[in-house]
């Protein structure tokens, strides 16, 4: 039974190649062009399964944690308690627009304030010049400004800026932050200031 299939299948291939005499050319372009497909369909799957693969894996320095919730709103009190049984090593962040005064140009601009608590990021860092200012701005009065900004209103190190009637010493220039996107960043720039001068 197998040999009269694979003599039919030879037979089939024959007949097939002596049919093919008169248009060689086309059948070439059509197996060329099946050829070229699957070629295309597997490059692009395999591009995409890189793609998701390199998403995962950079995922938390991408958000900058393992976790993150995010709320319009007040957090109810079920809330809060899933929250806290999570573990003890969190952050809290607040965002809001708001205008900020820049007193050595007398200047001011609509930014994106980061009110910041805990050790966020947890990966990946808050790259700032000088590179200290990431974690030092968090013990006292003190912001990290947008580097678009202190370039545009001529702002240095150690200058002053108001967030409503609370002043902040610029502690550094932030460069970058996990989880920032260039569009946000371009329409309100963030400004990160430690949570407890918030309240």
């Amino acid at each position: 039974m197998s040999s009269q299939r694979s003599l039919n299948f030879s037979w089939l291939v024959k007949m097939a190649w002596r049919d093919s005499r008169r248009n060689r050319s086309r059948l070439m372009l059509f197996v060329s062009s099946i050829i070229l497909g699957i070629a295309a369909m597997v490059a692009i799957y395999s591009l995409g399964d890189n793609m998701s693969h390199e998403v995962d894996r950079q995922a938390a320095s991408l958000l900058g944690a393992d976790l993150m919730i995010g709320t319009g709103k007040q957090v109810s009190p079920a809330i809060q308690k899933m929250v806290d049984s999570l573990g003890d090593r969190r952050s809290e962040q607040r965002m809001f627009p708001s205008m900020i005064y820049f007193s050595k140009s007398n200047k001011t601009r609509l930014v994106q304030v980061r009110a910041l608590s805990g050790d966020f990021p947890y990966y990946g860092i808050l790259e700032t010049v000088p590179a200290t200012a990431g974690k030092s701005f968090r013990n006292g009065q003190a912001a990290l400004v947008d580097q678009t900004m202190m370039l545009q209103y001529e702002a240095n190190v150690g200058d002053t800026i108001k967030i409503g009637n609370v002043s902040f010493v610029i502690a550094g220039t932030l460069i970058n932050a996990p989880g920032q996107t260039g569009l946000s960043a371009s329409v309100a720039p963030p400004v990160y200031i430690p949570l407890q001068y918030l309240e």
